[in-house]
């Protein structure tokens, strides 16, 4: 049997009163002792409806969604207001456990309902919605239930026993569902843990015969019994760490490293995560010298012996002037809001170049889907979900052996496509003719950093250069354009810049994307790449009043809104993205149907929608429950229901000190920020 605190229990109570104050009390005081002695996120609601039929289908309904939300075990039905016991509920659940019944268990004494949520499933789907209690009761259902092989077994009551905060989202909203109390995350302290490769490095460093340490940290501290003969300086470029003993070696500046170069075989970097950054700075100070001395981080050689990786220089070969060809209008733009009609179609994940960050680094698929699958999703958004525009992705579409073929299906539906490219490909200017021919709208362009830090970042040499000639070529070709940035600690003093570059060269607007670790990303602790977002955002606000300046759509995705304080009309989180016509319609995007890589909505629960805004705010709170964490002061933000917090990796290395919430009235409407931001009208 499992254990209890793994169960996790939807409570059903239907209503034979209008709620009270009394009896709101008593079922409160329920459902919280249910949440603490089963799984934290188990949830109590009712409704209150004349007709039973129609209060019990609105009941079922409900735990359906809640089970596509949450994953339900057991629904328990209670009829009627009167008190229940947690005893009566536990008995239930371990009877059901025990004997492990796939179906319905009636406890008879106190007359409630268990069940299995597998089940449930199943007769919805078998019976059309006004069929499932065929005459408003219970016995008709269990009749029902029966007839369609499912298990039924009574069992006895055991004795009875004595004795502003952030709304969730629920479907159908008439149901009325009672907070659950209990926090479902709670901050985990950042933990280090020292791999074999670190001791692997402690070996190399043994091996040396003199070593400087950048970094006077507590890494450094708990290195320096096992290498002190070793050590010959420790550097770091804080002013406050300076000067300061650090068991028995005194800090030094950084510029010192320059008269020790000669006698010194290694540099090693003990700051974690930033092995990279800190790489880019002692090569800027080093200049020539550089190549004379092994860098080395704790995990990995930032800078192989053999062949180092070019680094960046804030001299870019990239310069604004030099490729300006056009003059800057603006486009027409609009504060009105309404749901997405754009689509996202996958052809497959082959790409030309690796990102650090791209989410499917470690995906095992690298195969094209087939022309016949990438027409059939083109097709289902068209005329399934009357989708207008679809976005047309990878891996990178621009080397999609049918790419021209399914572009000429998208005209021929009157679908629009968008390409969301690296640009190596648009390097070409016949290419850049040739989709335009064939009827691309526009361009969504990743520019992840600029110089040889995009070199870096997309670990291919020479990839900078072909986006420069690329954005030249979009110039000639008086293509449409836009921008995706994804924030890391490499890019971040750059993120000014690439509003820059991307303004005056005719972009239309620039998405500041926070790198969100998902999939594979979401069990890694040691992403070097990766920001907190107190780093991130003073160079993001600097980007984004430059934006506010010259009039640039600027959109921020994935970021907490209490990090974006005077930028929150730019702020997209996934409650706000159906409102932005360049992002994805949620109903296509989790659709059984399709190819995309995203948890699926089955059709039958899309039947049960009643509301398509309300369902697509009902998904976002889905994957805000998933993937992101709200600790304490998220749950009595003002601003913690429309926004997501902080992603469970994130929290579990960061922790979640950084949050800042706003005081007032609970806000319900995801819009209430983005209604004040101007949008590019595509025509």
């Amino acid at each position: 049997m499992r254990h209890f605190k793994d169960i996790k229990i939807a409570v059903a109570i239907v209503m034979e009163q209008e709620m009270t104050c009394d009896l709101l009390l008593s079922l409160t005081h329920t459902s919280c002792k249910i949440a603490d002695f089963f799984h934290h996120e188990s949830t109590c609601f009712w409704y209150y409806n004349p007709d039973p039929g129609k209060c019990k289908t609105q009941l079922l309904k409900a735990a359906v969604f809640e089970d596509y939300r949450i994953c339900i075990d057991y629904l328990l039905w209670v009829n009627g207001s009167r008190p229940i016991s947690l005893q009566s509920v536990r008995n239930i659940v371990e009877a059901a456990e025990e004997k492990s019944i796939g179906g319905l268990i009636i406890e008879e004494q106190s007359d409630l309902f268990l069940l299995d949520m597998k089940s449930a499933r199943e007769y919805c789907c078998k019976y059309p919605e006004e069929n499932w209690f065929p005459d408003g009761s219970f016995q008709s259902f269990c009749l029902q239930f029966k007839q369609a092989g499912c298990n039924i077994e009574y069992i006895s009551s055991p004795p009875t026993e004595s004795g502003s905060r952030v709304q969730e989202y629920h479907l159908p909203r008439e149901v009325n569902f009672l907070p659950n109390f209990t926090s479902s995350t709670s901050p985990k302290n950042k933990v280090y843990t020292i791999t074999l490769n670190i001791l692997n490095s402690i070996k190399e460093l043994l091996a040396k015969k003199a070593i400087a340490i950048y970094g006077a940290g507590s890494v450094c501290r708990l290195l320096l019994p096992l290498i002190r003969e070793k050590v010959r300086i420790i550097v770091d470029k804080s002013p406050e760490l300076q000067g300061k003993d650090v068991e028995g070696f005194p800090v030094s500046p950084p510029e010192e490293l320059k008269d020790l170069l000669e006698k010194i075989d290694v540099i090693l970097i003990t700051p974690l995560g930033k092995e990279e950054e800190i790489n880019i700075y002692l090569q800027e100070l080093l200049g020539d010298r550089y190549e004379s001395v092994q860098v080395m981080g704790l995990n990995k050689n930032v800078k192989p012996t053999e062949q180092r990786e070019t680094l960046y220089s804030d001299d870019s070969n990239f310069q604004v002037e030099e490729l300006l060809k056009q003059s800057i209008s603006q486009p027409e733009k609009t504060r009105k809001r309404e749901l997405t009609k754009r689509g996202v179609l996958y052809v497959g994940f082959p790409c030309n170049i690796r990102c650090k960050f791209c989410y499917y680094a470690y995906s095992p698929s690298k195969e094209w889907h087939s022309i016949k699958e990438c027409k059939r999703d083109a097709h289902l958004y068209r005329y399934s979900f009357n989708n207008e525009r679809v976005d047309i992705t990878g891996g990178e579409p621009t080397i999609y052996p049918h790419i021209f073929e399914l572009l000429d299906y998208c005209k021929e539906i009157n679908l629009i496509p968008t390409l969301i490219t690296n640009m190596q490909v648009l390097e070409n200017l016949e290419k850049v003719k040739q989709f335009k021919e064939h009827g691309v709208y526009d361009f969504l362009c990743s520019i992840h950093a600029l110089g040889d830090r995009y070199d870096l970042l997309t670990q291919k040499k020479g990839a900078w250069s072909k986006l420069v000639r690329a954005v030249e070529n979009l110039q000639d070709c008086a293509m449409k354009w836009r921008v995706n940035c994804t924030m890391t600690e490499t890019n971040r003093p750059q993120l000014q810049k690439i509003a820059k570059i991307s303004y005056k060269n005719g972009a239309r607007a620039i998405n500041f994307i926070n790198y969100n670790p998902f999939y594979e990303w979401a069990q890694k602790m040691d992403i070097d790449f990766q920001s907190t977002h107190s780093d991130i955002q003073p160079y993001l606000k600097e980007a984004l009043d430059y934006c506010d300046e010259v009039g640039l759509e600027a959109n921020v995705r994935y970021y907490p809104f209490c990090k974006m304080k005077g930028h929150e009309d730019k702020c997209y989180n996934y409650s706000q993205l159906s409102y932005d016509p360049h992002e994805w319609d949620f109903c296509s995007w989790w659709s059984d149907k399709t190819c995309n890589p995203s948890d699926k909505i089955s059709e039958d629960l899309m039947k049960l929608m009643e509301n398509e805004e309300d369902f697509r705010l009902f998904i976002a709170q889905k994957v805000k429950n998933q993937g992101f964490c709200q600790g304490d002061a998220c749950r009595f933000c003002a601003a913690g229901f429309i926004c997501d917090g902080f992603t469970n990796q994130y929290v579990n290395r960061f922790g979640m000190e950084e949050m800042e919430p706003y005081e007032g009235k609970v806000i319900l409407d995801p819009k209430w920020f983005i209604n004040n931001q101007e949008k590019v009208i595509d025509k």
